[in-house]
């Protein structure tokens, strides 16, 4: 739980921030927090008391992302999609109610955005999210939409009978966006990586919204969509 709380909040939580989320003291959280922190798998900062994950959690996700067949079989197409595009493209999967971003690429001529590589975003929030659950398990929607969901800018979509419709909008059009709902002025168009008729990740464009237009939309949308195919393409032929 404290592992999946810091990774959610790549600034670090101090430990009264850790023990209201658990619903402990902070007496209580502490000593957990050291015991953690003592097998190295988080840190605290000196300067802001902030705990963060540590060195080993890192390495460990790493060594496990490397493994991941859905990594090296789309790899390809996420440098393709990268060149023709000139922006950010990222491969994510599902964990649970959210999605953990495993590759990136970034174009050369562009300056470097710090890396989503680790980090987790919720599921309704994010483009990638939306076509894991538009394009997984039928169940998941109503998974989704039983939760309290989180508003994590001012434009994320938190009706679940609005969220439906995007669902339903994604399988028809083959591709879902985010546009402000993840983070204020960042657009992102994702598809899905498809293994047995069903999601298995998704591939995504992003970069912020004065150089992404929503006349651009349409067009990024069939370019994501040809890359996740041809990523769906060689996860068969594996």
């Amino acid at each position: 739980m404290v592992l999946d709380l810091l990774g959610e909040s790549p600034d670090g939580l101090t430990v009264g921030e850790i023990a209201r989320r658990l619903d402990v003291h902070p007496s209580t959280a502490s000593r957990l927090l050291g015991t953690v922190a003592a097998g190295g798998l988080i840190e605290r900062d000196a300067t802001t008391q902030r705990f963060r994950i540590g060195a080993r959690v890192v390495g460990m996700a790493a060594a496990a992302v490397d493994r991941l067949p859905v990594v090296s079989q789309a790899r390809p197409q996420l440098e393709h999609l990268s060149a023709v595009t000139s922006e950010t493209v990222n491969l994510a999967i599902r964990d649970g109610f959210h999605v953990v971003y495993v590759d990136q690429v970034t174009p050369a001529q562009t300056v470097v955005m710090a890396s989503w590589v680790g980090r987790r975003s919720p599921l309704h929030a994010s483009s990638s999210g939306k076509v894991l659950v538009a394009f997984g398990d039928p169940a998941l929607e109503d998974a989704v939409v039983r939760r309290a969901l989180e508003a994590v800018t001012p434009r994320t979509i938190v009706s679940p009978a609005k969220l439906r419709q995007v669902w339903a909008l994604t399988r028809r059009q083959g591709y879902a966006t985010s546009s402000g709902e993840l983070e204020e002025g960042l657009i992102t168009i994702a598809a899905p990586v498809m293994v047995d008729g069903r999601a298995v990740a998704a591939i995504s464009v992003s970069g912020p919204a004065f150089r992404l237009p929503q006349s651009d939309i349409p067009r990024l949308g069939h370019d994501v969509i040809d890359a996740a195919r041809a990523a769906s393409l060689r996860m068969a032929g594996r």
